[in-house]
């Protein structure tokens, strides 16, 4: 497997959730992190629990020149992750009453996607890989309105996989997860899906944010893999 000491890796969405479980993984491990989000200030505080070698990039992942920007003042790099997302649970939305605004909001995580995959392919290294996100909706779509954010995930999942092969030999791979106790959620809602958890999924209990920064850290290190989707959901297509 390969090493992450002394390696460049940039972790889009790396204020909190999965991106900063990455990051805390990772710099122990001795990898040059570039911390990258929307907000300046919550990346500074995770850079201070960080041991190892840090930088901060504020960015916002829906406009060009922000992201072009960035990756130009990265320069050449060696793995990426990106975890960040847009508000989309709160664009959930009945398509009998779904807006157009709210229906090409809900594509911001593709967008996100192919705006970093763009500007992140110029400048990584030949051996290196990325990981993108989609969500185990792919494999079971939800009904409760999240219509265009199941249609996102699934652009994501087909859009790296296409990616794989256009820049071969670096690698792409996806994770798609379930539910996760992250910020994206209010801790009201935390408390019920934890309950939830328990009584629903094989494992018994809620996917944590470490959890996750497992799965990307394997398809980053395991040089026999690209173009896969892991979803990792506590067995929640089973059930």
């Amino acid at each position: 497997m390969i090493s992450f000491k002394n390696k460049k890796i940039v972790i889009v969405g790396a204020s909190s959730g999965i991106g900063k479980a990455i990051a805390s993984i990772v710099s122990v491990q001795g990898a040059i992190i570039y911390l990258v989000s929307r907000s300046k200030e919550k990346l500074l505080k995770v850079q201070e629990e960080l041991p190892g070698e840090s930088h901060v990039f504020s960015m916002d992942m829906l406009d060009d020149d922000s992201v072009n920007q960035t990756f130009a003042a990265i320069g050449s790099f060696d793995f990426l992750t990106f975890t960040a997302v847009a508000d989309e649970t709160k664009l959930m939305t009945p398509i009998k009453t779904m807006s157009n605004e709210t229906a090409q909001r809900g594509m911001e995580k593709f967008w996100g996607t192919f705006n970093v995959a763009r500007a992140a392919s110029n400048y990584i290294n030949k051996d290196g890989a990325m990981v993108f996100t989609s969500s185990m909706a792919i494999y079971r779509p939800s009904k409760n309105g999240a219509s265009m954010m199941n249609a996102a995930s699934a652009a994501v999942a087909v859009f790296s996989k296409a990616l794989a092969l256009e820049i071969a030999p670096v690698r792409i791979n996806i994770v798609a997860p379930g539910v996760v106790a992250t910020g994206v959620w209010t801790e009201d809602q935390k408390k019920g899906y934890k309950d939830w958890a328990a009584k629903t999924l094989p494992v018994g209990h809620l996917g944590s944010a470490e959890e996750l920064a497992n799965a990307y850290l394997s398809l980053l290190t395991n040089p026999y893999m690209t173009g896969s989707v892991v979803t990792v959901d506590g067995g929640l297509t089973l059930v």
